[in-house]
This record gives structure tokens, C-alpha cells and sequence, in this order.
């Protein structure tokens, strides 16, 4: 059976920002293709997508889509809309149990540590949200994701523990908010391993 990917998210995962092939979905879709020449990409994530957002516009399309892996890297416009944690979890289980139907292996990222992030200094800076804050936040929502995997056996990636963002800034874009060209390589670099591992194609 040929590889059919199918990548879940937000503004990360479509690329936003960065030149064609530079996102980090795309870094994997072009090493699946080395594998296998006839694999094939559906890109779901879009842009300003919240874990509500993608559970209601995302996860029926891409279990019809049959595919044979997917990913599943969402959290970071939930994060500074002030979503709770608790709320989070309830959407990322609904995500879940109906992306379970589709009987393939899932690879699911925590969020990286966007309380050092450029943005992050402005929302100290004109909201009062301490950076401190962001972080107790984000650990919040990293123990809704690693619970996640350990009951639905989705495979993890740890982009909070695996890159200290405060001595990469070139890892950000312009905007302080969105990964640049070079965050999206060190995204795929992170990623791909876990991602190889658990795909069935030799």
C-alpha cells in the first residue's frame, strides 16, 4: 500500500509564512517520497485552527481520507486565546476517539515553549501575561497531550523539551510568533525520527 500521509494543525503545519516545501509537513512528505514514490500528502492544517476547530473542520476528512500515518500538532492559537487547559484536553479526547477510527499510526507533538518567543514579550509587555505564566500554561497543556498518547498509543514528539527557544531566535519568523524556515527544519528534525519509526513502509 503507498503512503498516504495526512497532516492535522494550524498555521505550522500549512506552512504560513515560509517558502513552498520549507514547512515542516511538507520536509516530511519529501522524505516519505524517497521511501516511496508514490506516496501522497493531504495538508488539513490551516491557519488560526484551535484544537475545537480542527476536532469540528479536520478530523472527519481526514479519516475518510483512509490514510496510512498521520500527524496531529495543534495547541498554540488555544494557548493565547486563553483557552483552559481542562477545555484543551476535552477537545484534544474528542479529536481522538474519532481519529482512532482510522487505524493508523498518529504522531502527536507537545507545544515548544513559546514563553520565549518574541511574541511572548509583548504580551508581558502590553496584556500583563508574565512569561512565567505562559509556560505554567503550556506544561498545563503538554499533560493533556502526554496523557493523550499514553491512552490512544499515538507516538510522541517532545518539541517542548527538545529545543531551547530562548538561544534560537532565528527559529522564529518576523511576526515573533510563527517558526521560520530555519524552526520549521529544526521541527522536521525533532520529528522525523519518531515519525520513521512508526510508519510501516521499510
Amino acid at each position: 500500500m503507498a503512503i498516504h500521509y495526512v497532516a492535522l494543525g494550524d498555521s505550522a503545519g500549512a506552512g504560513f509564512g515560509v517558502p513552498a516545501g520549507a514547512g515542516y509537513v511538507d520536509r516530511m512528505y519529501a522524505r516519505l517520497q524517497q521511501r516511496d514514490p508514490a506516496a501522497r500528502l493531504l495538508n488539513l492544517a490551516r491557519n488560526g485552527a484551535t484544537a475545537e476547530a480542527l476536532r469540528a473542520e479536520q478530523v472527519n476528512a481526514a479519516v475518510l481520507a483512509r490514510p496510512t500515518v498521520l500527524s496531529l500538532f495543534i495547541g498554540g492559537n488555544d494557548l493565547w486565546r486563553g483557552v483552559t487547559p481542562s477545555h484543551y484536553g476535552r477537545n484534544l479526547e474528542a479529536i481522538a476517539d474519532r481519529l482512532d477510527r482510522a487505524r493508523c499510526p498518529v504522531v502527536i507533538g507537545t507545544l515548544p515553549n513559546m514563553s520565549h518567543a518574541p511574541a511572548a514579550a509583548l504580551a508581558e509587555r502590553f496584556l500583563g501575561i508574565g512569561r512565567a505564566q505562559i509556560e505554567e500554561r503550556i506544561v498545563a497543556y503538554n499533560e493533556r497531550v502526554r496523557r493523550l498518547a499514553i491512552d490512544h498509543s499515538y507516538a510522541l514528539v517532545d518539541l517542548f523539551g527538545a529545543h531551547r527557544l530562548d538561544e534560537h531566535a532565528e527559529y522564529f519568523a518576523a511576526d515573533g510568533f510563527h517558526p521560520s524556515a530555519a524552526g520549521h527544519a529544526a521541527w522536521f528534525e525533532t520529528i522525523w525520527p519518531t515519525f520513521a519509526a512508526v510508519h510501516s513502509q521499510p
